[in-house]
This record gives C-alpha cells, structure tokens and sequence, in this order.
C-alpha cells in the first residue's frame, strides 16, 4: 500500500532532518543542524546567541524526537518517526506542546535580530545552512507561501500554522505544504 500525502511529507521531513544521511535521527543531527542554523545567522560559535540556538535544538531532541525512539536504540529511523509524527494528531495537547518547541528552535535559529520573526533574508539564511539540498528559488516560493498575511515577515503564529498544516493536512493547496519547498500531490 501506497504512502498517503501526509505520510510523504512526514518521510520528507525526515529525510531533511537527517543531517548525515545514516538513515535515523539522533542528538548528533540535532546538533548539527544547530551549528548550522547558528553560522547562518551569523552567531559566532561561542556566542550566547550560538548556544541560544544550540539549547533550542536539544529541546527539540529532549521533547519532540527522543521520545520517538520506541526500541530505545538512541536513534530514530524513518518508521518510527512517521508514526510518531502521524500519532500526534491523536493527542492535540501534546501536539500541541510538541509543535511548540519545533517553532521555537526554528525561531530561534533563524531570529539573527531578535525581533521574533522571520525576514525572508533570515528564512533564506536559516533554510539554506538547515536544508542545503532545497534550491534558493524554492526557498524564497516557501517564504511568499508560509508568509501568511503577505507582511514580509513570519510570524511564530505562521510558522506554527504552517507546520501543523505540514504534518497534519491532506489539502494539497495548503500553504503550510511549503514548509519543506515544493511538495508534490
């Protein structure tokens, strides 16, 4: 049987999150993709910036993927991680909880001026270090999507928003199926 839409969009994330391509999820991709999103805001690598970004990623790890580990093996293979994320939907407090912290290392991360949004120069910035196989131009298309209300900004209600219509809606023409580039139906 067939993948639906939203199960390939969660594999897609997957894939992306997937720092070193090793086919799971562990704290190491977390980190990595840390000091990824912190070189892209320009935070030097000792700065309270970096490791802002940095504890905002082991959060991540800590609340939302670590629990996924269902064979406790430390890491978290595709499989896992698409029912962990497809059984979210089941529990909309803890989702809830869950979606918070993944909008707030995304924040975090690509914020370099602290004003609690993002700029299309941020998003570009962060989304070029944290998902190097997306093109330039598909970014920027992601931007003018999840923009929600056209401000040139994204705001942490958007970037939720967006990410909750990623992992949760089979409507093809959603704007948050850009949260990732271009998804195809």
């Amino acid at each position: 049987m067939g993948q639906t839409f939203v199960e390939r969009k969660i594999a897609r994330c997957f894939e992306l999150l997937d720092r070193n391509s090793d086919g799971h999820l562990s704290r190491d991709d977390c980190a990595a993709l840390a000091r990824a999103a912190a070189d892209a805001s320009g935070f030097d690598s000792d700065s309270a910036d970096a490791r802002r970004v940095h504890d905002a990623y082991m959060r991540l790890w800590e609340v939302l993927l670590a629990p996924m580990d269902t064979d406790g093996d430390g890491r978290i293979s595709r499989d896992e991680y698409v029912a962990a994320v497809t059984g979210l939907s089941d529990d909309p407090e803890g989702y809830a909880d869950s979606l918070g912290v993944a909008v707030d290392a995304f924040v975090e991360a690509g914020d370099a001026d602290r004003d609690g949004r993002l700029s299309q120069s941020e998003f570009l910035a962060l989304y070029r270090a944290t998902f190097p196989s997306l093109a330039q131009e598909e970014i920027v298309e992601a931007f003018r999507h999840l923009d929600r209300d056209g401000d040139g900004y994204i705001s942490r209600q958007e970037f939720s928003d967006d990410i909750r219509e990623y992992l949760l809606s089979d409507d093809v023409n959603a704007p948050g199926n850009w949260f990732l580039g271009r998804v195809d139906a």
